[in-house]
């Protein structure tokens, strides 16, 4: 966190997602927001890094699709070339499967689109304060699977196949 003018602490935010709008909207929200500044924007992976190495945010908040790239690679990337910048994934995915996969990735939380932005803001301040947030939702899946004592054949798919394996699956589906 850098300090403003005034001597507060402002919190320094990159956006990365592959729609203007989406970009518009959260920038839009984080304006009303006095200790919060969005410092960069991209709408892929490669620009992203480059922003974010230039830019130096204390939080990058990233889609799970953006364009030519994927943003669980993003957040992969960021947490090994730039560890001190915390990631949000924000995205419309099923939050059951995607989350913990965004954690297991590097993020610090997962909020979906359909949340309002006094959710999206809670979520910022809850990584920014060293939390992993989740949705209600999401974390009481996870914690459901973490208590199975063992998985049964009607276990979901995302419980037996590799971070790879949900990739090439993904790819397959939107193809």
């Amino acid at each position: 966190m850098r300090k403003s003018g005034g001597g507060a602490k402002s919190i320094r935010v990159f956006l990365v997602d592959d729609h203007p709008l989406i970009r518009q909207a959260l920038r839009d929200a984080m304006r009303r927001e006095r200790d919060i500044e969005v410092c960069g924007e991209a709408d892929d992976r490669d620009t992203a890094l480059k922003g974010i190495a230039a830019a130096e945010p204390d939080l990058a908040i990233v889609d799970l699709h953006l364009r030519s790239s994927d943003g669980l690679d993003l957040v992969r990337d960021l947490r090994d070339r730039h560890p001190k910048v915390l990631s949000l994934v924000l995205s419309m995915q099923d939050e059951s499967i995607t989350a913990e996969r965004a954690v297991r990735a590097g993020a610090r939380g997962y909020v979906s689109k359909q949340e309002p932005a006094k959710k999206i803001m809670e979520a910022v301040r809850k990584v920014l304060d060293g939390e992993i947030y989740w949705s209600e939702k999401a974390a009481a899946q996870v914690a459901s699977r973490i208590a199975a004592p063992t998985r049964s054949a009607g276990g979901s798919i995302e419980d037996t196949l590799s971070e790879r394996e949900l990739q090439v699956f993904e790819m397959i589906a939107s193809a």
